[in-house]
Formats: C-alpha cells, structure tokens, sequence
C-alpha cells in the first residue's frame, strides 16, 4: 500500500526543514533533486523502506571508515543530452561535462565493487553504472579543462593553429612599420593598429581618406576616424583569414567526432546518472544520520514504537533533551500532558517524525534498538486550522479534519492530534475527544495525543487502551525540565506559567484560590507528585552518582593494595638473598678456620680461632638484626578452624595483609576478606586467622544459641549483616543445628528494609533440610524472626 501524508501534516511537522538538510548532503544535481522530492522520498512499500534503510547503514558504513565516495564529478548534463540524438552539436563545454559525469561513473562503480563485502545492496548498484571509462579518455585526451579542442586531437588543426601563428605574426610585424614611417604617422589617429573583421587595419584620419592605398573596412561612431587596411598587407590578412578558416573546420571536425561518440553512449549515460543518483541519495542520508548521531531503527509490520533516548531531529544534541517515548506496547493510545511550553508537541512530533523518517529510509536519533512501527499513513492535526475562504472557525477546522482523520484511521495508522478537544466549552470538549479516541483506539490506530483535560487523563485508569505520559515542571526553579515520563498524568501548571510570564501577584492569588475548588484538585494532586518524584530522582541520581564514586576509590585502592604486596614481597625477597649471601660469607669463613685449626693445631691456635669464631658471631647475629629491624611486625597468626570462624574475624591474606573475614568458604573454596577499604575474593588456604590482641575491632558475628534441651530450637541473630553477606553464616548454623539434634532455628534479621528478610527466606526455601518456614509470633519477634523447620 502507498504511504499516505498530506503536504498540510508534512508541514506542520517541520518535514521541510529535514528534507532542506538532508538535500544539502546530496553530491549530484539530480541527487540533489530526488532528496528535495517528498513524493518521490517515500517508499511505496514496507520491504522498500527496509531496502532504503540497509543503503543508509552501508553508506554510514563507508562513511565512518573514512572512505569517501567519488561523487563530485557528476555534471548537470540533461539539458543537452537530447541534442546528442538529433545530431546536435555540442560545445566543448558541454563535451567535458559529459565526460566528467562518464568518468565519475566508472569511478564510482570500482569504488563501490571494491567494498562488496561491507556493503553488498550498494555494490549491487555498480551493475547499474555502464563503464565509460572509453568516452571520457577520449574527450579528456581532445578537450581541456574550459572545452578547448587541444592541438593534440588532430594532426591538422594543429598544423593549421601553427599556420595561423606565423601568418599572424608577419601581418603584426609588416603593419607596425607603418606606426614608424614618417610620412604615414601624422595620417594616423593614434601609434596603433587594431583589427576590424577578423583583418589587421590602421586607425586613419578622415581628412586624409585617398591618400593611403587600401581599403576602408569601419569607421569611427564620429566618423572622424577610418579604419584602412593597407593594401601592403592584404595579402598576408587574406592568408592569415584561410588559416584561421581551417582551424575553425578541423575543430569542428574534432568536436562532431566526439558528439558522435557520446551519443553511442547516451543511454547509458542517461541509465548511469539514475543509478548514480540514489547513490548519492544513501550517502547523502548516511551523512546526515552522522551529523544526528542517529541509529538505524527495526521497522516493524504491526509492531509499535520503542524510541530509547529520542530526540527531535531539528534541535542540536547539545541544546535537546533526550527522552524515552513507547507507543503500541500494551496499549494503542499515549495521552501527554504537562505544563505549556514544556515539550509535550515536540514530543509528539518525534513519534511521526520516527515513523517518516523510517519510511524515507532514515535513521532516527534514537539509542541502538530502536523499534518503528511499519505504517501506512501518518494523520495529523496540529495548529490553528483556521480558514476565512471556507467560512470555518478554528474549532469547526479542527472538527472537520478529525472527522476525515477517524474516518481514513486504522491499524496500520499513526495518528497525532496536538490539544485534542480544544476551542470550545471544556466539558464538551473534553466527552468530545474522550469519545473521538475511543473511535480510534476501536480501530486500532496508533494515536500521541497532547491535553489540560483532567478527564483524559483518567483514562488510562479506566481502559487498558490508554496511557499516560508527562513532561516534568521543576516547582523550584518554575521551568519545565522537557523530560518525559512515562505511566504519569502531568499538571498543566497554569499559574506557575503565567507568574513566569509576569503575571501580576494579585491575578495569581485568586486563581490559586479559585483552585481549591474540588473539581480543580486533581491538577494539584498531579503538580505534587510530579514534584516529589522529582525529588526522589535527584536523589536516587545523587545514590547512583555516590555509588558510582565509591566503586571507582574501591578500584583504586585495591590497586594501590596489590603494588604494596608485590612491592614488600620483593623487598622480602631481596632481604633473604643478602641473608643468603652474608651466611655463605661466615660458613665459608668458619671452613677456614677449622682448615687452619686443622694444619696447626696449636693452642695459641686454637684460642685465636675461638676469638675469631665469637667475632663471625656477632657479625652475623648484628645482619640478621638489621634485616628483622626493616621488616614490619606481623601479628601472630595460626591456621584458620573454619568450623568455628565467623564472619567478622581478624585474619591474615598471605603477603601479610591484615582484615576481616566477611563471608566463609562456598562451594569454590573462596572466601572474601575486606582488607582496608577493598574487599577481596581469595583460596580459603591461603587465609591464617590473626591473634585476638592484635586484630582490629569487627562487626558483630551472628551468634548462634541453643537452649539447654537437645530438641529444643537453636537461634542465630543475623542482624547487622548486608543481604548478601548471610547465605553462609545461615547455612552453618542450620548444619550445626541438625548436628546438635535439632528441628527449629530462630533466625533473627530484624524488619528494616525487609531485604534481610527477603534474603533469608529465599535461602531457606533452596536448602533441602529445611522442610518449611515461616514468620515468628509477634511474642517471639513477628516479621522480625522467621522460624526455620529442620527435617
């Protein structure tokens, strides 16, 4: 089916100004033409929208690769190709165009069969590009870059241009002697000569007419002055006329050749520039989707519109706020409201803009994934419809385009109606267009509609066909945000926009009395809520931004924590190797004095070596202390009992660094430790558990209780642990539990939040000893305590 837009609804949804900016991306003049074509723009069909988009995605291809396309030759040259079938003639100007245009093709076609892989739907094209490389070598080779005929296409012309040189130069020479001969210069009006009909001639005065032998060719307007060429020299002009006769015929001869030639290949210059023109009309919108920063969409039959991110194609990134706008999804009608001025038309317009831009093969500025509804027909009403010419008010306009609208709507319709209802009493304008858009949501048509009415509002929570959204009003600075949200009805914010706009104080205060009336509270209950959820998104913006901070300091310490330990394990390594060497030193030394002892074996002898033995001593004991004196003091530590380690416990990371336990050992063996502000994930072998005195104070470990009686219930107070934090120390206890004989645990969390509990009850119900649980009587804690049956 045809896709359907008046001109009236392209215009009012600024159409004209996307088509102005994507024809100025066009390269060729036909291309150029073709984008500036709104009829010819659209595709006929939903799979040559699809055609049409892939072109755009390979050109963006291209584009962002750096290649550039070789489409600047193409000349203008529909005007003169007819003439080529008549046997025309044409200028050599005309020649070089139609040789640049025939060049470009042939260009064009190697560059796009180059790049078949990338971009195989434009490469097909270059089938479509007849070469023509033979036509332009042959005119570049006859013709300059201004259409001149070079010497080089003929033999003859350029004897004949030699001959016309020469000739020339003998008739300038023999004339200027005349300007030097005595008796000739006072009959002269000026030391000149010049040349009149194609001759050389000499500017004589009248009163001497007769006395020069020559013949008269053209006088001056006064009549004064005649122009005599001298019979002297007119052999030489008639001469120099012959030559200038043949150059004018050989070029001539040259230029009808190459006519000849170009007509052979007109049909295929007149098939090439077509194709090269929807060339140029794919890289002229994979510049455009560039320069919006834009995302091919998935075009849908039936489907619905998922725009994450959109933004209205005529504003600049920087100066637009983006926003995420769903239509079809669950319901087929989007009410829009809000404050004035506050986006909700632009909004609108991005919807069908979406779905005009996919039709046209465009990308749409949206985040990747973006999802189009393939419809048929886009229906609008927007603006003042006024006309004086058919006697119809505003209001009787606005009807009767709605009447056409509801009448041509179906599914495959998109349907945007700014201010719906409006120009008439309120009450019946709001049944109005309640009633107007349960028509269309009859008919399934997709239908963005703008409004104040409190009554459409409401209908979103009376018909699953409709749904509400809003453009946000800051209350504090009294401006609207432009951000749209979605499932939320909006406040008009009537008198806020009018003290904006300097409304007097006294005007403001009785309409805000006026507003205490109870039909007018709902507009105050929605201003409210748009306020506190504002409130509630800064600072969940505020939480995420901590979050965000607090995870990269996290990154950065634990970075800082691994260059320590690499940094004191080589030191520890390079204070063992001089432990090393001063050992082998006093060894080798001590062999030595037992060698000496033993070739000697005084006792002189042996009482100097006695000295000297306590003196390598000392040396040695004097070394080690001076390493032990670099190295840091540990704390005592010992193997971990991880059947009695809690989270929470002082221990030690292999390398040294102390911290605390925080959860214990699970199914990979790993346990994680926070050491400092980083929390690490390591082999619970390479953990040794740290002496009491010297650990640092810890969070409070979850005690585990059990009363006296071997079947009584066992407790364990889990309170102050995060939610992730409690899956270990709660199976523990539970395995300790049936170790001990029991069938109930008290699981102490607390209520807070409620995500403790949440926590401890999807736990419960994963573990196959637990047989079932449930909350604890208010007299054993309530909510706060959930008791945990044991098989």
């Amino acid at each position: 089916m045809p896709f359907e837009v008046s001109e009236k609804s392209l215009a009012r949804l600024e159409w004209p100004q996307v088509i102005a900016r994507l024809a100025g991306h066009g390269r060729t003049p036909r291309g150029k033409a073709t984008l500036a074509d709104t009829a010819a723009l659209f595709a006929a069909s939903v799979p040559e929208a699809q055609e049409l988009l892939n072109e755009t995605t390979e050109a963006r291809a291209i584009l962002d690769a750096g290649d550039v396309p070789p489409l600047d030759g193409i000349r203008d040259i529909d005007a003169f190709l007819p003439r080529l079938h008549k046997d025309g003639l044409l200028a050599g100007s005309e020649l070089v165009a139609i040789g640049a245009t025939a060049r470009a093709c042939s260009e064009c076609a190697h560059f796009l069969a180059n790049r078949a892989d990338a971009a195989p739907t434009l490469a097909s094209f270059a089938s479509g590009l007849a070469d023509l490389s033979g036509l332009s070598t042959e005119i570049d080779r006859a013709l300059d870059p201004s259409g001149d005929v070079l010497d080089s296409a003929s033999h003859a012309l350029a004897q004949a241009r030699r001959d016309t040189h020469e000739i020339a130069g003998q008739v300038q020479s023999r004339i200027a002697r005349f300007l030097k001969d005595p008796a000739v210069r006072p009959m002269l009006q000026d030391d000149f000569f010049t040349v009149r009909g194609d001759r050389y001639v000499l500017p004589l005065k009248a009163d001497y007419k007769g006395q020069m032998e020559g013949i008269v060719h053209d006088a001056s307007s006064s009549g004064t002055t005649l122009f005599v060429e001298p019979q002297a020299v007119v052999d030489l002009n008639n001469r120099l006329k012959q030559a200038e006769l043949t150059v004018d015929r050989e070029t001539r001869r040259v230029l009808k050749l190459l006519c000849e030639q170009a007509a052979h290949s007109a049909d295929d210059l007149r098939t090439s520039i077509a194709v090269f023109a929807r060339i140029d009309a794919a890289f002229a919108r994979g510049r455009l989707s560039i320069d919006m920063e834009a995302t091919p969409p998935e075009l849908v039959v039936g489907g619905s519109f998922s725009l994450l991110q959109m933004r209205h194609p005529l504003l600049p990134k920087r100066e637009s706020v983006a926003n995420d706008i769903v239509l079809g999804d669950g319901f087929r009608i989007l009410v829009v409201s809000g404050p004035n001025a506050g986006g909700k038309t632009v909004a609108m317009k991005c919807v069908a803009l979406a779905a005009l831009f996919a039709r046209a093969g465009l990308h749409v500025p949206a985040l990747p994934g973006a999802r189009v509804a393939a419809v048929d027909r886009v229906l609008a009403d927007i603006g003042d419809e006024q006309d004086l010419r058919e006697s119809l008010s505003t209001f009787s306009a606005h009807m009767a385009n709605l009447a056409n609208i509801v009448s041509r709507a179906d599914g495959r319709a998109l349907v945007v109606l700014d201010e719906i209802g409006v120009g008439t009493d309120p009450s019946e304008g709001a049944a109005l267009a309640q009633s107007i858009l349960e028509a269309l949501a009859d008919r399934e048509a997709l239908v963005v509609t703008t409004t104040h009415y409190n009554l459409l509002k409401e209908m979103a929570e009376v018909d699953d066909r409709f749904e509400n959204a809003s453009v946000e009003f800051d209350a504090e600075s009294g401006a609207p945000t432009y951000r749209l949200k979605l499932g939320v009805a909006g406040s008009s914010s009537a008198t806020a926009v009018a003290a904006r706009m300097g409304m007097p104080a006294e005007v403001l205060d009785r309409a805000n009395a006026l507003l205490e009336r109870e039909d007018r509270r709902l507009d105050r209950m929605l201003t409210e809520l748009s306020t506190s959820r504002a409130s509630l998104e800064r600072e969940r913006d505020e939480a995420k931004r901590l979050r965000t901070e607090s995870e990269a300091h996290r990154d950065e310490y634990r970075t800082k924590l691994e260059r320590l330990q690499e940094r004191r394990d080589k030191l520890f390594g390079e204070m063992r190797a001089d432990l090393d060497v001063a050992f082998k030193e006093a060894h080798g030394e001590v062999a030595g004095v037992i060698r000496e002892l033993q070739r000697k074996g005084t006792a002189q002898d042996a009482a100097r070596a006695r000295e000297r033995l306590l003196a390598l001593e000392s040396q040695a004991h004097d070394a080690q202390s001076a390493q032990e004196a670099k190295e840091p003091p540990a704390a005592p530590v010992r193997p971990v009992d991880w059947n009695k380690a809690r989270p929470g416990d002082a221990v030690q990371v292999t390398g040294g660094q102390s911290g605390k336990l925080v959860t214990l050992p699970d199914r990979r063996g790993r346990v994680s430790v926070q050491v400092g502000s980083a929390k690490l994930s390591v082999r619970a072998d390479q953990i040794r558990r740290a002496d009491a005195e010297s650990a640092p104070a810890t969070r409070r470990p979850p005690r585990v209780q059990a009363d006296a009686a071997p079947t009584a219930a066992a407790r364990v107070d889990l309170r102050g642990l995060r939610a992730d934090e409690v899956e270990d120390p709660l199976a523990k206890a539970l395995d300790d539990a049936l170790r001990s004989g029991r069938d109930l645990v008290e699981v102490i969390h607390g209520v807070g939040t409620g995500a403790l509990q949440k926590a401890v009850r999807r736990i419960l119900v994963r573990l196959p000893h637990v047989t079932r649980h449930e909350p604890a009587p208010p007299e054993q804690g309530g909510d706060g305590v959930t008791l945990a049956y044991l098989a």
